[in-house]
């Protein structure tokens, strides 16, 4: 479990490499425009998708940084310790979010319905 914790906080596979942290992006965006159409068609699920769009559009910001970053050989990479773990952070939050607001939707009866 230690081990993919670590992982998650570090993200060993993306270092150097844009065009993954774009797939990062677009899954997130996959995810947010999922949620959108659930809660646009009154599927029987509420969602929240700006959380998944918020972190998509930070996961692209890192992808330019990535970008601009490759080849340059630097040793000592600060961002790798700062903004892989908060990004991380966030991307849990938001996929929690998203999760945790997904629940039924039941209908209002004639009862409950204010005139």
């Amino acid at each position: 479990m230690g081990e993919f914790v670590e992982f998650l906080m570090i993200h060993p596979a993306l270092v150097e490499r844009p065009d993954r942290v774009l797939m990062v992006a677009g899954a997130f965006a996959v995810v947010g425009v999922l949620a959108l159409v659930a809660r646009t068609r009154r599927l029987p699920i509420a969602s929240r998708s700006w959380p998944c769009f918020a972190v998509a559009v930070l996961w692209v910001l890192y992808a330019l940084w990535e970008a601009h970053l490759t080849g340059k050989g630097f040793n000592i990479r600060v961002d790798l310790l700062l903004l892989h773990p908060f990004l991380s952070l966030l991307s849990i939050s938001a996929l929690v979010s998203v999760l945790w607001r997904s629940r039924v939707r039941t209908p209002a009866t004639s009862a409950e319905a204010v005139p």
